[in-house]
């Protein structure tokens, strides 16, 4: 099933749309914030991104703009009553993929959605590594390449966060609310330093990463096999 993100503020399109693109095995998350929206793709994955212009907050191709930037895996598509022509120039410039003027046929937009979907699978290359890591969950252990890694209570937490949410940008805020442990390290301000144990155990180099991005104000991305 594909896991679609809308940012939308009208309810009766988000109604509709429920309905209808379940019909065609998508399940149609729904939000009317940007920064919702924002925060959504940063602990989820999403297999496209439908975004309206009029919205509050940020107009929505300031949205797209961020969205391109930190996830340019996300399929987008604008759908918009906006008529304005530079708009629709000034979105495909901004890198995205689709752009649909309201009002439309459901129908329609499903098309899109499909061979939006279908034209990114083709491009995403098939890797044909394994992980060189497994997480043991009854023992609370991680391992590489069969070695036990000696890792902190923190640092196993954090480390299967990444590792369960390959290919995401994991907030520092989300790590902070999800990891128990991290309340006997001062929450939130000790992450990075965590995250540099786990670099040194690893032997990750955070110039040249093989296993773990930062992104910048945002968080950490395990971008590994």
């Amino acid at each position: 099933m594909s896991k679609i993100l809308m940012v939308e503020d009208d309810p009766e399109i988000t109604e509709l749309l429920e309905a209808y693109l379940s019909r065609y095995g998508m399940e149609l998350l729904s939000v009317t914030s940007p920064t919702v929206g924002l925060e959504k793709l940063e602990t989820e994955r999403y297999d496209l991104m439908l975004v309206d212009l009029g919205l509050p907050e940020m107009d929505g191709l300031e949205l797209c703009r961020l969205v391109r930037e930190r996830h340019p895996e996300v399929p987008i598509i604008v759908s918009t009553a906006r008529a304005d022509v530079s708009d629709k120039v000034l979105a495909f410039e901004l890198g995205v993929d689709d752009y649909i003027a309201k009002p439309y046929e459901p129908r329609e937009l499903v098309a899109r959605i499909q061979a939006t979907i279908k034209r990114y699978e083709r491009l995403t290359p098939i890797k044909m590594t394994q992980s060189p890591f497994r997480v043991d969950r009854q023992r609370m252990a991680i391992t590489m390449e069969g070695r036990p890694l000696e890792l902190t209570q923190a640092e196993y937490e954090i480390f299967a966060l990444l590792l369960e949410r390959k290919g995401q940008v994991v907030s520092r805020d989300f790590i902070a609310n999800s990891v128990e442990s991290l309340r006997w390290e001062s929450g939130e301000r000790s992450i990075d330093v965590i995250l540099s144990r786990i670099r040194h155990k690893i032997g990750d180099d955070p110039r040249n990463p093989r296993f773990i991005k930062t992104v910048r104000g945002v968080g950490y991305r395990y971008i590994g096999a």
